[in-house]
């Protein structure tokens, strides 16, 4: 008796140190663990007048004691964890979820978020990025796909809603200026923000954000939670675009907000993914003069300041007048008091 109680005991062990020790996922490491549980808990109690309570306890006992050691070899050596269900979202990124914690694991770095508090700890640029209109192609198909999964989402705001959340929609591509584009109200991706800054964003930038598709509600809208958003830098680079006077009658044609164009009919910004006029851009805070003139040293003239760009000069002047040259037509400081 004493025999089978120690091959119980000693099978029990094997099998819970063999999966604390293998650094790879699989089911099997937890199901080993279980089974050393209950063999060594029928090795203690073999043959001897069993208390339901105690061959209650003990398990329990031992489940805390393998849990929190699982945790801390884990946290210390970086090897991979058994107490966890794995969310394989590509080659380099999975997603631990366990009792009380999750493991982001980033190309084989392990980040730990304690109480599922933290949003996406990996680089985004680990996600394939999907563009709103393939997602919301299909919106059930895609959640069926990406349920419970981290994504990264690329398209045009819909609508911003206050500081709480954010919505993307379907929408079709469009030549017209600003950003505009005609939304696809049937169907929409919600993202719930929490502690990120949306101020500087406003309805049709482009935006990229990761999150979790979380749920999936009226069998139109996609939710998505533990969201953040990516720097893009789409609005970064651009050419100019310069549109010419045909007959200048020389004189100054208010522009926008204190600025003027001497024969220039207007001026554009070709970004990647959208045509601005310079004038729209400005008001929408997409830029400024000063990210025009940067770098650039100017031509003073009685605290006038000239500055010759490739297309066009920007004449800022003392009163705080501000002028956009044609570059073909002779320069008079003498604008700056009319």
């Amino acid at each position: 008796m004493k025999n089978k109680k120690l091959i119980f005991l000693i099978i029990g062990i094997i099998l819970i140190i063999i999966p604390l020790c293998l650094n790879f996922y699989s089911i099997y490491k937890l199901l080993s663990l279980c089974l050393g549980i209950i063999l060594i808990d029928i090795g203690v109690f073999f043959n001897k007048k069993k208390s339901i309570f105690m061959m209650i306890y003990l398990p329990i006992l031992i489940l805390i004691f393998t849990y929190a050691l699982d945790y801390m070899k884990t946290y210390t050596l970086n090897i991979s964890p058994v107490y966890i269900l794995e969310n394989k979202i590509n080659d380099k990124i999975s997603i631990y979820n366990s009792l009380f914690y999750r493991i982001y694991k980033c190309d084989n770095k392990y980040i730990f978020d304690n109480d599922y508090q933290k949003d996406f700890m990996c680089k985004s640029e680990m996600l394939d990025n999907i563009d709103i209109n393939k997602l919301l192609n299909e919106p059930h198909e895609s959640y069926k796909k990406y349920h419970n999964d981290f994504i990264k989402v690329t398209g045009k705001i819909s609508k911003i809603n206050g500081i709480s959340s954010i919505e993307l929609k379907e929408y079709s591509n469009s030549d017209s200026l600003n950003g505009y584009v005609k939304f696809n109200d049937t169907k929409k991706l919600t993202i719930n923000i929490k502690n990120v800054n949306i101020t500087k964003y406003k309805i049709y930038d482009y935006i990229t954000v990761v999150g979790l598709l979380k749920d999936f509600k009226n069998n139109n809208e996609l939710v998505l939670t533990n969201t953040k958003i990516e720097e893009n830098n789409l609005y970064e680079k651009y050419d100019l675009q310069v549109l010419e006077t045909n007959n200048c009658n020389k004189e100054l044609k208010e522009y926008t907000d204190n600025i003027y164009t001497y024969c220039l009919d207007n001026i554009f910004l070709n970004y990647e993914i959208d045509k601005y006029e310079l004038s729209y851009a400005i008001k929408d805070k997409k830029i400024t003069l000063n990210d025009l003139i940067k770098d650039i040293e100017p031509v003073i003239e009685s605290d006038n300041k000239l500055y010759k760009l490739d297309k066009f000069n920007i004449l800022i002047c003392q009163n705080d007048k501000n002028v956009l040259l044609n570059k073909k037509e002779k320069l008079d400081y003498s604008l700056c008091e009319e």
